[in-house]
């Protein structure tokens, strides 16, 4: 079973964007496609909400939500993403990869001038 967040991200004034976890899942995949599924009904609700439109990305991993209200509209997209390491979980903090900590390998020596 994993860790899993919902992140949405929403943009204001054209560049500046906002992430935030909507909330957090554990089991499969599938339950956090789910999940997100869900939030995509309910996240943000603006006042007097006249309508609300959730594509889902080909991946299936997000959606694109379209949110208009009474004098506004929002894009705002949501997303899954696994836990793949967590400092303060005492197991993922001491896993690692030797390969990843080796050294690089020693080079041969070469001769700086090409022997005649």
């Amino acid at each position: 079973m994993g860790k899993w967040v919902i992140v949405a991200q929403r943009g204001s004034n054209g560049d500046t964007y906002r992430s935030e976890v909507v909330r957090r899942v554990t089991g499969s995949r599938e339950d956090a496609r789910e999940a997100m599924r869900a939030a995509s009904l309910t996240f943000y609700q603006p006042w007097k909400e006249k309508s609300r439109e959730v594509y889902r990305y080909p991946s299936g991993d997000g959606c694109l939500l379209i949110v208009r209200g009474l004098m506004s509209e929002t894009l705002i997209t949501l997303t899954i993403a696994e836990l793949v390491h967590d400092s303060a979980d005492s197991d993922s903090g001491s896993a690692h990869d030797p390969e990843v900590d080796a050294d690089p390998p020693t080079p041969e020596p070469q001769d700086s001038v090409p022997p005649l």
